[in-house]
């Protein structure tokens, strides 16, 4: 058995891969989340492996919320969308029931090591990710690990304040104004519609791809809150590289404005440049780099 089980437990679907030694995926799939209650998603993952346990060396899970480094009991902190499992010894439960080694590490710190492992952070010395969803994941990479820190929340670049007059708390901070939602909402203000939930990534790079001035003017306001938050984010991590992912990093429509508008961001010299690059992975990143701390806790990398 040289191939390995991933999980990927979003807030919408679970998404599974078998993945081999090469880091390609062999068989994948998906299923919806099921988000209550704890038994029944335990459940919901344990029967998927099942299915391919014979298989495979091991499951790496990538899921959200706070873990600790070498936890083998896989303790979930948080939890996010699966707010049931807070405080459930996950990893633990999964290894007992399935009879194979299992490991839970944070989505955004598993699609960082996906990129490190195969993708635009590979070779690269100290590396920042930024995931772009309904807030700003994010996640620290130096020579391949992930750069905790004393509470697990190195890289947690979501809550950083925007405004330092005001406490930080949700409403204040850059999860806030650099969501893709914060994109919807400055391309509808240049347009002088209001957002709705039926304007999704696809509809607003379809007004840009239409020539469509006032998106395209909404897309560069986006940028330049996007690339001034870099500046801060440079100054302070000093990244030879900072990663973007999420849904809408596959457009380069968003690259061409981050490159666009960092003339604006970019006023102190004595900060350098920063280097943006789109993840390469997609979707997969997180599974891949679910799979990379599986192998890593299998004593198969460093």
């Amino acid at each position: 058995m040289d191939c390995y089980f991933g999980i990927d437990a979003g807030g919408t679907q679970v998404k599974w891969a078998v993945v081999n030694a090469d880091y390609h995926i062999e068989e994948h799939g998906s299923i919806p989340t099921c988000t209550s209650p704890a038994d029944q998603v335990i459940e919901t993952f344990r029967s998927v492996i099942e299915l391919h346990r014979a298989r495979v060396r091991g499951v790496g899970i990538s899921m959200p919320g706070v873990f600790s480094e070498g936890d083998s009991d896989g303790v979930v902190g948080g939890g996010g969308a699966l707010h049931c499992l807070d405080g459930y010894p996950l990893g633990r439960i999964l290894r007992e029931s399935t009879g194979l080694p299992v490991t839970i590490e944070n989505d955004a710190m598993c699609a960082a090591l996906g990129e490190y492992a195969v993708g635009a952070l590979k070779g690269v010395s100290l590396g920042l990710m930024v995931v772009i969803g309904t807030g700003l994941g994010g996640a620290i990479v130096v020579d391949g690990h992930i750069l905790r820190g004393a509470h697990n929340l190195a890289g947690t670049v979501c809550f950083v304040s925007n405004d330092v007059r005001k406490p930080v708390t949700f409403g204040s901070v850059y999860g806030d104004v650099t969501s893709w939602r914060a994109l919807r909402d400055q391309v509808c203000a240049a347009k002088g519609i209001d957002p709705t939930d039926d304007i999704d990534g696809y509809r607003i790079f379809s007004w840009i791809e239409e020539g469509d001035e006032d998106a395209r003017r909404g897309l560069d306001a986006y940028a330049l809150v996007f690339d001034n938050m870099l500046m801060g984010l440079q100054s302070v991590i000093d990244p030879e590289v900072i990663v973007v992912g999420g849904g809408i990093s596959a457009r380069p429509e968003l690259f061409e404005a981050f490159e666009r508008m960092m003339d604006q961001a970019h006023v102190l010299p004595i900060i350098p440049r920063p280097c943006i690059k789109p993840a390469q992975n997609g979707n997969d990143a997180n599974l891949l780099g679910a799979v990379r701390t599986l192998r890593r806790s299998l004593g198969e990398c460093d």
